[in-house]
């Protein structure tokens, strides 16, 4: 019984990753442009050394970067990788699914369709979309399940 409501809760987890895929996309944009105010020219690397020891820096190819700078730069960083990481997660997920399921994930979640429209999308009844739900979920939520930590 609680392992049935562990996936319920990581399904509706996963639901909300997917229903705010567009958000992401558009957070992705808008820190870009962020970093690029901040520091214009906006390079970054990450280097590993012989301990395995991580240094990050940064890098403006047009003018300094003063710390308070440099701190929000880095914070919005790790905030785009953190972005770039989900969708690029989702997307590869879509691909892996079957094209009905791909119609599905399109018209529920990223175009933000009911059940109702997106069974009139698919040409299926409201309850074989309810079965097509589930095994998409069910899918997804094996490809997807380090999101749900993230």
């Amino acid at each position: 019984m609680a392992l049935k409501k562990l996936e319920k809760d990581d399904m509706k987890k996963l639901e909300e990753y997917l229903k705010s895929y567009n958000s992401y996309k558009t957070a992705i944009n808008v820190i870009k442009k962020q970093l690029d105010y901040l520091v214009p020219g906006f390079v970054s690397q990450f280097e590993l050394d012989e301990e395995n020891k991580g240094k990050f820096t940064l890098h403006s190819l047009g003018k300094d970067v003063d710390r308070l700078s440099s701190i929000k730069a880095l914070n919005l960083y790790e905030e785009l990788l953190h972005y770039n990481i989900i969708v690029a997660s989702i997307e590869e997920a879509i691909e892996d699914l079957e094209e009905l399921e791909r119609q599905f994930i399109t018209s529920r979640y990223l175009k933000g369709k009911s059940i109702v429209q997106t069974s009139f999308d698919l040409g299926y009844s409201e309850k074989y979309v309810f079965i097509i739900r589930k095994q998409t979920l069910t899918k997804l939520l094996i490809s997807l399940k380090g999101l749900i930590f993230l």
